[in-house]
């Protein structure tokens, strides 16, 4: 099939462009891939692009991990070369790069060269089989991101030589929602937005968060894999918009062990024939039976698909009660100090609300592994829990997420859950990039005598890089 007489060619034409950025999500959600001259792509009809397996396999620092010992099933490796694989564009992602003049970008998948189809293990790939599941069952999918970030007054060189410690905040305090702060950073966070919507990522609604420098961006509903890819697509931007600016962006989920990090929420919900799924039609009780068994079995699985929306060792400095943080496992009406928050409003707006993740989290696999568990709900029709109906964090009968990276692995391997409903191939690949991170966090910091406070390897490793 020719990958040239789509949304790509004509996006190539109209604008006439001169280099297209060709890219896709790694295990963390970090944005790989290569640039290529955009006459390329509308002479040939073969892949555009070919990039080692090596970048399945490079850790946030950009060193490839070794496969386990005594693990005889396939990894990219040395072994055998770090292989090609080969780009497979979706021209439905093609866009403008309006902060990089002449050039477009597209998103893209995998494959191996060698006739063994998709590397069915990398997110966005996973992602797609969930939706597939879904839209076999008669289900469409709408949803909704949003992402917390903090702007620094400094330069990526100059984050680095202070170490990545004590950078400056665009502004100095805690200003939740403070129009007034918002205002005397117009030009700067306006310019940004405006560049963002001429990517393709209009902003519903942006505020000041708790957090000095701390910003929230709404993005619009759409459909799961293209919010996934927009949630993508917005960190990778916002990182080279702020430093157009001269401004620094982090997602970094906890910039040390006081105060609020960044969070990242997904509001969820299905939709059948035009009706939403997850609403009765009856204003009395307007919980469907779908929405019923989706909250259960997010409720239920919470705990194994924790490492999904907490990928890093800094991510559980974040599990703090009465910082806004989705840790318990519990579920409410319009309640945030739940993990799970079902808002039953109207039809229209029906939906469910995952609060767990970190800024740190690959929004493919956040999405990914909402779709799982609530998959995993309906399928076994899982009762949730009585709501809590008051303060989730003041409930002591309530269970938590998990408290480390190490607890969260093991939960997650060894589920069934996770391994029915993501694929035991995403489970093996996925566990073992985690559990290399676990390691190198315990040789950094062996002989420490604290490490309860966030660490200047934890800075180091994930300020700039998720």
């Amino acid at each position: 099939m020719k990958q040239n007489s789509n949304e790509l060619t004509k996006l190539i034409e109209e604008h006439n462009l001169d280099t297209v950025s060709v890219v896709a999500s790694d295990l963390h959600g970090i944005a790989r891939g290569k640039k290529v001259p955009a006459k390329r792509l509308l002479q040939s009809s073969s892949s555009p692009m070919r990039m080692s397996n090596l970048m399945a396999m490079l850790d946030y620092a950009g060193v490839p991990f070794p496969p386990p010992e005594g693990d005889e099933r396939w990894w990219p490796s040395w072994s055998e070369g770090y292989t090609d694989t080969r780009a497979v564009i979706d021209p439905n992602s093609a866009r403008l790069v309006p902060w990089q003049p002449g050039t477009g970008l597209v998103v893209c998948d995998f494959e191996h060269v060698d006739g063994r189809g998709e590397l069915n293990y990398m997110p966005r790939a996973t992602l797609k089989r969930l939706t597939q599941r879904l839209a076999d069952r008669g289900y469409d999918t709408k949803a909704a991101i949003e992402m917390e970030f903090m702007l620094f007054d400094e330069t990526d060189r100059s984050a680095a030589e202070k170490h990545y410690k004590d950078l400056t905040p665009l502004w100095p305090t805690p200003q939740a929602y403070c129009l007034t702060t918002l205002g005397r950073h117009d030009e700067v966070i306006t310019g940004i937005r405006d560049q963002l919507a001429g990517f393709g990522l209009p902003i519903e609604t942006w505020n000041v968060e708790a957090g000095p420098g701390q910003v929230e961006m709404n993005l619009p509903p759409s459909e799961a894999l293209a919010s996934a890819d927009q949630g993508f697509l917005f960190k990778h931007a916002l990182k080279e918009v702020a430093a157009q600016k001269g401004l620094y962006a982090s997602f970094i989920s906890k910039l040390s062990s006081a105060g609020f990090g960044n969070g990242t929420h997904l509001n969820f919900s299905l939709w059948k024939d035009g009706q939403n799924a997850f609403h009765s039609g009856d204003a009395e009780n307007p919980q469907s039976e779908t929405l019923k068994y989706f909250t259960g079995g997010l409720v239920k699985t919470l705990r194994e698909f924790t490492l999904m929306y907490a990928p890093t060792v800094n991510a559980y400095r974040r599990f703090v009660p009465y910082y806004s943080t989705g840790m318990m496992v519990s579920w409410g009406y319009d309640n945030k100090s739940n993990t799970v928050r079902t808002v039953t409003e109207s039809p229209s707006l029906c939906r469910v609300e995952q609060r767990t993740a970190g800024g740190d989290v690959n929004p493919y696999l956040l999405m990914a592994a909402c779709i799982a568990a609530g998959l995993y709900g309906i399928d076994n029709q899982i009762e949730p829990p009585a709501p809590t109906l008051g303060d989730a964090y003041a409930d002591p009968n309530l269970q938590t997420v998990p408290t480390t990276l190490e607890e969260a692995i093991e939960l997650f391997e060894q589920s069934e859950v996770t391994n029915q409903y993501l694929g035991e191939d995403f489970v093996r690949f996925y566990a073992h990039s985690r559990r290399q991170e676990a390691l190198a966090f315990a040789d950094a910091t062996q002989g420490m005598p604290d490490t309860s406070e966030v660490t200047d390897w934890e800075l180091a490793r994930y300020l700039e890089i998720v």
